[in-house]
C-alpha cells in the first residue's frame, strides 16, 4: 500500500519566512553592506593596497578609500542603480502581457539576488533579465530569452542564458515566494461577500446600496493593484507579510474612494482592531509613498554612469581578479559565452550535487 501525503505551502512554513523576512531595515542595510565588503575584498586581492591596513582602519577611513582609490559607487548611487532596474520589470512583463504573478516573481528574484551579493562585481542588467526569464519558468508563463532581449536593447540572449545558473545560485535556489497581490484577491472577494450578506436592512433601497458598495470595492481593487506595484520598489517585502502589503493598499484605497464600509472591514474584521497591526499598515504605507517611485531621470543617470566608471576602471586594473569573479557568477557580460553542451553540463551536476543532498538527508 503506498500511502501519499500533500503539504499545502504556506508564508509561515516557507523559505521567504525563513530566510527572506528580517526584523527591521538596518538588517537590510547591513547586509548590503557587508557585500560593498565583498566587494572590496575582490579588489583589494589585486590591488597594491595591503588588505590589512584598511582592517586596520575605521569605516570612514574605509569608505573614503573605496570612493577614492576604486572610485566605488556610494550606497546611495548602488541604491538607484538597482532601483531603476527593478523598474523595468514591469514594463519588460506587460511588453508580453505576462501575469502580474510573474511581475512579483521576478521582482523578489531579483531583489533577492541583489541582497545577497555585491552587485557592483555584476552586470545587474543581464541579472534583471535572467529573473524574468526565471520567473516565466516559475511561474509556468514561458517567454525565452531570445524574445526578452528583443525588448531589452544591447544585450546578448546567450549571456542571459549563461546567468541563470548564477541567479539561482544567488538566491540560493530559493524560488518561491508569496506575493500580495493573490491575498487581494481573496480579501475583495471576502468583503464583497460580507457586504452581499449583510442583512441588517430590507428592502429595493437596501441592495442599491450594496450595489454601489460593492463597485467602490471594486474600484478600491483595481487602486490597490497600483500600490502593490510601488510596494515592489520598497523593501517591503522583506519586512512584512504578504497580507499585511495587501491590506495596507486596500486600505489606503478605501480611504481615497471614501468606502467607509470597506474601511470598516478591514479595521474590524481582518485586523480585529488590533494596534500593532494597524501600525504595520501605517509603516508600509508610509514607506510605499516614500520609496515606492522610480529614481528621477538626472539620478538614475548619474547612478549609472558611477557604476560603468566603476566597472571600466577596475576591469583593466584587477584582471585577474574580476576575471574569476566573472568566471564564477558568469555575469561580468565580457567573458566568453558557453555553448548548449557545458551548460547543460554545469546544470546536470548542480542537479545531482542537489540530489545527493536530498539523498543523504534520508540516510
Amino acid at each position: 500500500i503506498i500511502i501519499i501525503t500533500t503539504t499545502t505551502m504556506n508564508f509561515q512554513t516557507s523559505t521567504q519566512k525563513k530566510s527572506w523576512t528580517f526584523t527591521s531595515p538596518n538588517e537590510l542595510a547591513e547586509r548590503r553592506h557587508a557585500q560593498r565588503k565583498k566587494a572590496l575584498d575582490v579588489l583589494l586581492s589585486s590591488s597594491s593596497l595591503k588588505k590589512k591596513e584598511c582592517v586596520e582602519e575605521n569605516d570612514e577611513k574605509l569608505k573614503m578609500m573605496m570612493e577614492k582609490e576604486f572610485s566605488f559607487p556610494t550606497a546611495k548611487e548602488e541604491e538607484i542603480y538597482r532601483k531603476r532596474l527593478e523598474a523595468k520589470i514591469d514594463p519588460l512583463c506587460s511588453a508580453f502581457n505576462l501575469p502580474v504573478k510573474v511581475t512579483h516573481s521576478a521582482t523578489t528574484l531579483f531583489k533577492r539576488y541583489c541582497l545577497s551579493n555585491p552587485i557592483v562585481l555584476t552586470n545587474l542588467k543581464i541579472v534583471m533579465v535572467a529573473s524574468v526569464y526565471l520567473a516565466c519558468k516559475v511561474e509556468e508563463s514561458y517567454v525565452s530569452a531570445e524574445q526578452l532581449c528583443k525588448v531589452v536593447k544591447d544585450i546578448d540572449y546567450n549571456k542571459v542564458l549563461n546567468a541563470e545558473l548564477a541567479v539561482l545560485q544567488g538566491v540560493d535556489f530559493q524560488l518561491i515566494s508569496f506575493g500580495a497581490f493573490r491575498p487581494l484577491r481573496g480579501f475583495r472577494a471576502d468583503a464583497i461577500h460580507t457586504v452581499n450578506s449583510d442583512g441588517s436592512e430590507d428592502g429595493s433601497s437596501s441592495n442599491n446600496n450594496k450595489v454601489v458598495v460593492v463597485e467602490k470595492i471594486r474600484e478600491c481593487y483595481t487602486k490597490s493593484q497600483e500600490d502593490l506595484k510601488k510596494q515592489l520598489l520598497t523593501d517591503a517585502m522583506f519586512l512584512f507579510p504578504p497580507g499585511q502589503l495587501a491590506l495596507s493598499a486596500f486600505l489606503k484605497a478605501a480611504k481615497e474612494v471614501g468606502c467607509k464600509e470597506l474601511e470598516e472591514y478591514i479595521v474590524t474584521k481582518c485586523l480585529r482592531n488590533e494596534p500593532d497591526l494597524l501600525k504595520n499598515l501605517d509603516a508600509i504605507e508610509k514607506m510605499t509613498i516614500e520609496e515606492g517611485e522610480e529614481p528621477e531621470e538626472a539620478e538614475a543617470k548619474k547612478a549609472d554612469q558611477a557604476m560603468k566608471a566603476f566597472q571600466k576602471k577596475n576591469a583593466k586594473t584587477l584582471g585577474a581578479a574580476l576575471k574569476k569573479q566573472a568566471s564564477k557568477e558568469n555575469l561580468a557580460g565580457e567573458e566568453p559565452v558557453e555553448d548548449d553542451e557545458a551548460r547543460k553540463k554545469k546544470k546536470q551536476k548542480v542537479m545531482e550535487e542537489e540530489r545527493a543532498k536530498e539523498d543523504a538527508a534520508f540516510d
